[in-house]
């Protein structure tokens, strides 16, 4: 496997289960905004090669956008995103007993708000984030273009421990793990979390050249090979970096998983969750 310029094996998803671990009920603006629709969120495992040991097991997201079901079939109040954490903290004791919860890596794609009045609709995320580091010791993230965090809600997120939101471009070292992140889509720049395509594209080749092993992106790249929507000139960026493991969402794929030309892996979680534990090298 290609190792990175910092030394370390090339992440490489090696297994997605065809059949979810769990489903979580939650329920979403109907399309049309005219009603609602209820909605079921998949659990996946998975494996993975080049984790290091201090990560025993990584946890990818995306496209939260709706209300919780509870057990007495009623809604409102929480986010699907809030009921998450939980669910995968039980998920993990339960299939992966040996994991230890204190070296779980979470990724956030973005778009983590939703409601049942709007489809599509722009909100606060910030539960969500608080309910992920309150089962987990370790949350990176991107903002999708429906999440609006306040400023006060980016100063708490900044000021936590254990909470990396990636407001900026850059390129973060978690145990061993080179971690960039590059938020929002491509559009008018006066509109919240777009960027105009020029220095979209620019930042994102700033960003690959930095030779991370995860980048965490909203916004994916199309690939037509596999009848796969998304951005092309990010599809074109990607293919003249370096292989690496790019996480997104935004559009939803048919299936979570893509590889490109040049070795990298795409991992489409949009309105899907994704546990990765390492696989054997054999």
């Amino acid at each position: 496997m290609k190792k990175s310029k910092a030394g370390r094996e090339r992440l490489k998803v090696v297994t997605i289960a065809e059949e979810p671990l769990e489903w979580i009920p939650y329920v979403t603006a109907a399309r049309g905004s005219q009603d609602i629709v209820y909605e079921l969120l998949p659990i996946y495992r998975g494996e993975i090669l080049g984790l290091p040991k201090e990560v025993e097991a990584l946890i990818i997201a995306s496209d939260l956008q709706g209300m919780a079901l509870h057990d007495n079939g009623e809604y409102g109040g929480s986010l699907v995103g809030e009921k998450l954490p939980e669910t995968l903290e039980h998920l993990l004791q339960l299939h992966l007993p040996d994991v230890n919860q204190d070296k779980v890596l979470v990724c956030l794609c973005g778009d983590l708000y939703g409601d049942t009045s709007v489809r599509g609709s722009s909100g606060d995320p910030l539960p969500v984030w608080r309910a992920f580091r309150s089962r987990f010791q370790a949350v990176l993230g991107v903002n999708g273009n429906h999440d609006d965090l306040s400023p006060e809600g980016e100063a708490e997120l900044a000021s936590t421990g254990g909470i990396h939101l990636f407001s900026k471009p850059s390129v973060l070292l978690h145990k061993g793990l080179m971690v960039a992140g590059l938020g929002g889509v491509t559009g008018r720049g006066d509109r919240p979390n777009r960027t105009p395509e020029p220095e979209y594209l620019e930042t994102l080749g700033h960003l690959l050249q930095r030779g991370p092993h995860i980048l965490l992106l909203h916004q994916g790249p199309e690939v037509p090979a596999a009848g796969l929507h998304g951005h092309s000139a990010t599809l074109a960026q990607l293919e003249a970096g370096p292989e690496l493991l790019v996480c997104c969402g935004h559009i939803h794929w048919h299936q979570p998983l893509a590889e490109l030309g040049n070795g990298t892996q795409v991992l489409n979680t949009d309105g899907r969750v994704l546990i990765f534990t390492a696989a054997s090298p054999d």
